[in-house]
């Protein structure tokens, strides 16, 4: 799909979040260095995943040194790919500016989540509503009860974990997707 196909299905800029300060990411560790380790982290999972592999295929498993060390292989794996293929986009889509247009709303999606099927935008049509997490917040000397996470609810039954956002960026997002594009907290 071109550019040109997917700002007119996007349809006019209705908000673009603010991300605060105090959310932006470190300086020290982000950008290049931080996509550098964490190439270095799915390298290291890989060697795990191989050296298990060569543990199951090649080596007799009877000994309990090798059961431990294969066991060590595939917790290794799965913490790091958890850790560079979940959390990381989950971190990272706290931060990066959420953006509505008229026909939907577009969040960051890793590579692995537009290769299980989740884009970037998601369509109007295909937002069921969204959950909110609201607390009492202090704005102007007063107290009020403002949502602080978001959660989208899609027609499939997936939902898309946006996390911990500003309190008073999230108040008008939620104002801006009732009642421009109709989608209303379940």
């Amino acid at each position: 799909m071109s550019e040109k196909d997917s700002s007119a299905e996007k349809g006019k800029l209705l908000y673009e979040e603010k991300v605060p300060r105090s959310l932006r990411p470190r300086r020290k560790f982000t950008g290049r260095r931080w996509a550098f380790f964490e190439a270095l982290a799915r390298i290291f999972g890989l060697a795990f995943v191989f050296y298990a592999a060569y543990l199951v295929a090649l080596t007799d498993l009877s000994d309990m040194n090798n059961l431990i060390t294969l066991a060590v292989c595939i917790v290794g794996a799965v913490t790091i790919f958890y850790a560079t293929e979940v959390m990381t986009p989950r971190y990272i889509r706290n931060i990066m500016p959420m953006k509505v247009y008229k026909g939907g709303v577009e969040v960051y999606s890793s590579r692995l989540e537009r290769l299980l099927g989740r884009p970037s935008f998601m369509p109007r049509q295909d937002i069921r509503g969204i959950k909110l997490r609201r607390m009492r917040v202090l704005v102007d000397g007063a107290t009020k009860n403002l949502p602080v996470e978001l959660t989208f609810v899609l027609g499939s039954g997936k939902k898309v974990l946006m996390g911990r956002r500003n309190a008073l960026e999230l108040d008008a997002i939620v104002g801006i997707l009732g009642r421009e594009l109709g989608i209303r907290e379940l």
